[in-house]
């Protein structure tokens, strides 16, 4: 399955920006979104109270999760870095278009996500 997710903090904010970057990746790589999820909610809740939440539940080996940039999945790094190791753990692939990753579990993700906090320097 590829998911998508978009998330937004309020509803004076739209989705659509996200919705159209995920598309223009996807059809630059030849992909199909199975399922597109969409919520309104802060990055600060944890991914349990989210949407998010049943997706990283229900995610199988191979599975692909899209995003637009990776504060879509939480607002602090380390809630970044906890459903990054979620996926890992699973051996998903995760997509984060702004920054160019393609993260799965391999050795190069893992390094590349060690990173992540010199990167957001």
């Amino acid at each position: 399955m590829i998911y998508a997710y978009i998330r937004v903090s309020t509803d004076k904010q739209t989705v659509e920006n996200q919705r159209y970057e995920i598309l223009k990746y996807s059809s630059s790589k030849r992909i199909h979104v199975d399922d597109w999820i969409e919520e309104i909610v802060s990055g600060s809740k944890r991914p349990e109270d989210r949407k998010l939440g049943n997706v990283l539940t229900g995610l199988k080996k191979n599975d692909i999760l899209i995003v637009r940039e990776l504060s879509r999945l939480g607002r602090n790094l380390m809630k970044v870095m906890s459903i990054l190791h979620i996926c890992m753990q699973k051996e998903c692939k995760v997509f984060a278009i702004k920054e160019g990753y393609e993260l799965g579990n391999n050795i190069y993700s893992k390094v590349l996500a060690l990173l992540f906090p010199f990167q957001l320097r």
